[in-house]
């Protein structure tokens, strides 16, 4: 959330009439004619008063780093206020106030200026708001008082952002109350764009507080809909303390009525912090005719939650917790504007808490995920709850050999709901103790030798029948584990490359891998229920993994004295794996096409991976996954890529998969980029999600910001396709927002998500 109101323009009139915090001169008419002597003023002096003869650009007396030029000045020798007439200009080193006349106290630092218009400079404001221009806050009043430190008054003023002849826009007041850290009262103010007025306010109230963060109203945003209608979205910002803040929301569409919500922020250290979302949206019913039919948007009340913690507890304990909740998932689908949470049909609720003490760490945690596949079926599933005991590899009795327990309770839901009604319960609960033994057998640096032994025993609350189902008869099951990773021997070659602009030296690397898994038998195999794949052991089985890793290096050219850092820019790996037993291959998660094998194999996939970073700005990687046993051919394939140039950014994705030549292929291609032009006074993003086969974009967002001097645009393009999964009353909806932006005002997005922000 950016944004702040008008505080710091306020906050800048106000500080122009006291640039400098005054320092208390000494009454009496030697230090004020000894400081105007000194700066070469001619003075007409008698026992009432200090007069400069002629006009001149002098000091202020008594005020640090301030200068007045004025045809007359006179200074009372007895109340020490001094009177300026005549073309007074009043400067310091980041403004300047012109006025028909100034009275002002030296000694209390108080004081009018009349008819007084100025510019200062706005410190701590954002410059691409100002369209990177220098940013000034320019003001005027027919009246403008200091009457205390902090304790301002304009009579009939305003100001602006817009240092130009004729301003794009400004406010102004009948009278403004300034106390600066505190608040600024305004009374009759009207807002004027080239002139026109477009606002009024007959009371205005902001407090003002050094830190910028005050409480006050955002700009609104400006929307249009083919399922909404036209959309208002109001904001409404309150600075609770310097560690949390809040944000009120209000969104109104013509055709399907209002929603509300609220944003809590805070944060309690460098590692603590959270937020909560909450969001009520009161659809009313619609009509709508397309083609010649006409469907129905039901009237209902739904509710969205999002909220996130991360919080030290101290005393080696920290808890985590996460909501993504949504009461009703047709709204999630058709009232969100970011592309991922319109594509989220799962509401989660999960927390925990872990403690580390030494080389055990604890932990407890729940976690309750909901996957919708349409707005009555869903599927529960998770962990309610999970209990967690683990010791690290610990060296024992100061031998090479490790060490390690680790140990889990969970009860994990598998229900399928419909309409909210539990029609399937497959939930169980599981223990797990799992002591493990690892011993590295070499310590050669281009060889690395690491055995692991391990005993698990679980024990499951459910059971499966001959017939495959589910029965309320517990089972426990136990084997021995054996495991054996060899990286190595490892090969490599560096040479010079004094004719390169790009390296000074590069490094070639070929590293093989070898890994042997075998599982020792398991009695009662076929009782044990297939829960998660994590957890599936096959008994009495081994797999092989065998695999090339080619790494090329380069020590880039440094500047100057600077040495040149190391960067691996080309990464090149092959990998299968053998099984002996065909059935573990269905649940082999090293592999993204187990899931989908039409059969048991006894060798994987061949899986080849590449990864190709030339300079910090590209990154590109690659992973596919083509089978050998059943003739199969390219299963899997993924790709993407990520390009960075300063603040400008873009990224592409392609996914495709195909199981076998019987089932459907399924490709898939999303990007997204955002671009600066112009030192930052132009923006501009663009998104797609493309489903190729299919020949179906499921949504395009475009749109930018423009930002001249002391104003600016936003505006952003949407076109969503709709599922035949989602419940719409149209097939898509194309929706288009915008807003003015003024320097010092700020943006922000409303629930669902506006130019291109979450």
């Amino acid at each position: 959330m950016t944004s702040r109101i008008l505080v710091l323009l306020l906050l800048a009139c106000a500080c122009i009439v006291s640039p400098v915090r005054a320092q208390q001169a000494e009454s009496g008419s030697r230090t004020f004619e000894s400081e105007l002597i000194a700066a070469g003023a001619k003075l007409d002096m008698d026992d009432e008063y200090i007069r400069v003869k002629e006009a001149a650009d002098l000091p202020l007396p008594g005020q640090q780093g301030a200068r007045i030029f004025a045809d007359e000045l006179a200074i009372n020798r007895k109340t020490s206020v001094m009177v300026a007439t005549g073309n007074v200009s009043f400067t310091t080193a980041d403004s300047r106030i012109n006025a028909e006349r100034i009275e002002f106290n030296l000694d209390q630092a108080t004081g009018v200026f009349y008819v007084a218009q100025g510019f200062m400079t706005v410190v701590g404001a954002n410059r691409v708001e100002f369209g990177n221009q220098d940013p000034y806050v320019y003001f005027y009043g027919e009246k403008i008082e200091k009457l205390g430190p902090k304790h301002y008054v304009v009579t009939k003023g305003g100001f602006s952002t817009c240092v130009q002849p004729t301003p794009r826009w400004d406010l102004d007041s009948d009278r403004i109350t300034l106390r600066l850290d505190d608040y600024a009262f305004a009374r009759n103010t009207v807002l004027r764009v080239k002139g026109v007025p477009v606002m009024y306010l007959p009371v205005l109230y902001y407090p003002l507080h050094e830190d910028q963060r005050s409480t006050g109203f955002l700009m609104p945003k400006y929307g249009s809909s083919t399922l909404q209608g036209s959309a208002l979205s109001n904001g409404f910002f309150w600075a609770i303390g310097r560690s949390q803040d809040a944000t009120f929301l209000h969104d109104w569409f013509t055709r399907t009525g209002t929603g509300a919500g609220a944003e809590y922020r805070y944060l309690s250290g460098p590692t603590s912090g959270g937020q909560a979302r909450f969001y009520r949206l009161d659809q009313k019913a619609a009509v709508f005719q397309e083609d010649g039919s006409t469907s129905t948007l039901p009237a209902q009340t739904s509710y969205l939650m999002n909220a996130s913690l991360n919080q030290d507890l101290g005393r080696r304990l920290r808890a985590q917790g996460n909501v993504e909740y949504f009461s009703d998932v047709t709204t999630q689908q058709l009232y969100q504007q970011n592309p991922y949470q319109r594509s989220m049909s799962r509401r989660i609720v999960s927390g925990g808490l872990t403690g580390v003490f030494g080389p055990a760490t604890v932990g407890g945690y729940y976690s309750r995920s909901e996957q919708f596949t349409d707005s009555v079926n869903s599927t529960v599933y998770g962990s309610t709850p999970r209990l967690t005991a683990n010791v690290a590899p610990s060296r024992l009795f100061g031998t090479p050999i490790y060490a390690s327990v680790n140990t889990e309770y969970m009860f994990q839901p598998n229900r399928r709901l419909q309409d909210g009604v539990v029609i399937a319960d497959e939930s169980l609960a599981r223990m797990d103790i799992a002591p493990a033994l690892r011993v590295p057998l070499s310590r050669l640096s281009y060889l690395s030798v690491t055995t692991n032994a391990a005993v698990r025993y679980t024990h499951f609350s459910r059971s499966v029948d001959p017939s495959g189902a589910l029965i309320e008869d517990p089972v426990s099951r136990q084997y021995v584990s054996l495991q054996t990773d060899v990286i190595g021997p490892v090969f490599s070659k560096i040479w010079d490359t004094p004719d390169s602009r790009y390296s000074e030296r590069m490094k070639h690397v070929i590293e093989p891998t070898l890994g042997v898994e075998y599982i020792s038998e398991i009695a009662n195999q076929a009782r044990l229920p297939l829960t998660d794949s994590s957890i599936v052991a096959v008994g009495g089985a081994a797999k092989v993994t065998y695999g090339l890793t080619n790494r090329l290096l380069a020590r880039m050219r440094g500047s100057g004295d600077a040495r040149g850092s190391a960067r691996e820019f080309l990464t090149l790996g092959v990998q299968q794996t053998y099984y002996t037993n065909p059935e573990t291959s269905r649940f082999d998660t090293a592999y993204a096409s187990y899931s989908g094998r039409p059969r048991p194999v006894d060798l994987s996939p061949v899986a080849f991976t590449a990864r190709v970073s030339p300079i910090p700005a590209l990154d590109a990687s690659a992973r596919l996954e083509y089978d050998v046993s059943d003739g199969n051919g390219l299963q899997i394939l993924t790709a993407g890529s990520t390009l960075t140039t300063g603040p400008s950014a873009a990224s592409v994705s392609f996914s495709r998969q195909r199981f076998s030549p019987a089932s459907d292929v399924s490709s898939y291609l999303t990007g997204a980029s955002s671009w600066r032009f112009h030192d930052g006074r132009l923006t501009s993003f663009y998104g797609l999600n493309w489903d190729i086969d299919d020949k179906y974009i499921y949504s395009q967002s475009m749109g930018g910001t423009y930002m001249a001097q002391c104003c600016g645009v936003q505006a952003d393009f949407q076109v969503v396709n709709f599922l035949p999964s989602v419940s719409s009353p149209i097939p898509s909806d194309r929706r288009l927002n915008f807003s003015f932006v003024l320097a010092g005002l700020g943006t922000f997005s409303n629930f669902f998500g506006l130019f291109g922000q979450p």
